[in-house]
């Protein structure tokens, strides 16, 4: 890559500050907020994994944002550990958008949602920490962290098998993915108002359980334990250990480690199609296998726990084949042989383009597992991709075109993936 590249990734990643950053006092809460939003302009609330994508990318370039991007995303959190997928700092009840209401508990002034998101918290923490070289920087945040954590495996982790369920393809990151198609009950080719007629429908339907886990989880339609969620998820708890043994905690770390370690286990044995090599989510309590291929299947690569041969064989036959994800602008959301593979949707962004944030996510499984080389020329060729386009939300992936909304944050992770 060239250094012309990554100085112009590095400043659009400074003009995000001016942008997107929302901030100001919440009289609900009682806290005076600051984050970046995923946009200016559609993306108006804080959002969980975008939220840790910035603070990673921040990290860089204003290490005081860094911090309050992940101060404020935990002082939305419950006192039970969890928190929402969104949180709308200084909102208006009738500020908000039917949909929002939706994904939150009725009866109660809307906060924040009460879907989850990718578990990505832990991952921006230490990865914060890393880039700015601060020891005492984690340590400030593992109390919120280990509430989050529990509150995820006692509220969505109902088998034994350790693997959360989402009940909702907004709680998946990856919205309008053809993975979720069977469960939402939609054939052939939909369009974009019948994915997302159904997506609410889902919500509705959660909405009148009251949200509640049990009675949620008991009479859900749909019901997925998702290779993506899953994946991080079990990075997530890698993760934790680690920060438990940095801060001596030798217990709380092998509690963690242990919980990866069964949660990798179950996505080697249920998610793993050994006869093609890739993970599929698993759709309904029948856990009946996803289709078709896409980016989440090649996921678990972020672990580091997986066995070596399946990470390489992720690599090998998927990752860098040329026919599926190994694309002129890498990585696309769904395997370019896909019948359902389409690289110009804007307004089905999870069934072709190529998002930064997953090829970063691949980026760091790369180096994890030792295939260096290749994330070297991924992290190559995403530099190129958005300092041509700019921060756009998606990028054409055999083209780099820039797709979707300007000014998008979680873009800017190329400048991680340029060693900053």
């Amino acid at each position: 890559m060239r250094q012309g590249e990554i100085d112009a990734v590095r400043s659009y990643a400074q003009g995000l500050g001016r942008t997107n950053r929302k901030s100001g006092h919440d009289r609900t809460i009682g806290y005076r907020y600051s984050y970046l939003s995923p946009s200016p302009r559609g993306h108006r609330w804080q959002w969980f994994w975008g939220s840790c994508f910035h603070a990673v990318v921040m990290a860089h370039v204003e290490p005081e944002q860094a911090a309050a991007e992940l101060k404020t995303l935990v002082a939305g959190q419950d006192a039970n550990g969890f928190i929402g997928h969104m949180t709308f700092w200084g909102a208006r009840p009738w500020g908000l958008h039917m949909l929002d209401h939706l994904q939150s508990k009725p009866g109660e002034r809307p906060r924040h949602t009460a879907l989850i998101a990718p578990p990505v918290l832990a991952q921006a923490v230490e990865r914060v920490a890393e880039i700015v070289g601060d020891p005492a920087f984690a340590p400030q945040f593992t109390d919120a962290l280990d509430r989050y954590h529990e509150w995820l495996a006692e509220n969505r982790a109902p088998d034994g098998d350790g693997l959360l369920v989402i009940v909702s393809p907004y709680e998946s990151g990856m919205t309008r993915s053809p993975t979720y198609d069977a469960p939402l009950g939609v054939t052939g080719t939909p369009g974009w108002l019948r994915l997302g007629v159904r997506a609410r429908s889902v919500d509705l339907r959660n909405w009148l359980n009251s949200h509640g886990t049990v009675r949620m989880l008991r009479t859900a339609r749909f019901y997925v334990k998702d290779v993506l969620v899953n994946a991080l998820y079990a990075e997530s708890l890698e993760t934790m250990a680690r920060l438990h043994r940095a801060q001596m905690d030798a217990a709380g770390a092998e509690t963690y480690a242990q919980r990866a370690r069964l949660v990798t286990a179950s996505l080697v044995d249920k998610l793993l199609d050994r006869s093609y090599g890739a993970f599929f989510s698993l759709l309904g309590k029948e856990e009946a296998r996803s289709v078709p291929l896409t980016v989440a299947g090649l996921m678990p690569l972020v672990i580091e726990g997986l066995p070596q041969d399946v990470a390489a064989e992720l690599v090998e036959r998927h990752l860098h084949n040329r026919s599926q994800f190994w694309t002129s602008a890498p990585v696309p959301s769904v395997a370019a042989s896909e019948p359902s593979f389409d690289p110009r949707g804007a307004s089905l962004s999870w069934r072709g383009p190529t998002w930064v944030s997953t090829s970063w996510l691949l980026w760091r499984g790369l180096r994890r597992h030792g295939f260096d080389d290749l994330a070297a020329q991924l992290a190559a060729r995403t530099v190129t991709m958005v300092a041509k386009a700019g921060l756009r939300e998606f990028y054409h992936p055999l083209n780099g075109a820039g797709m979707g909304a300007s000014s998008y944050g979680a873009s800017a992770l190329a400048l991680d993936m340029a060693g900053g």
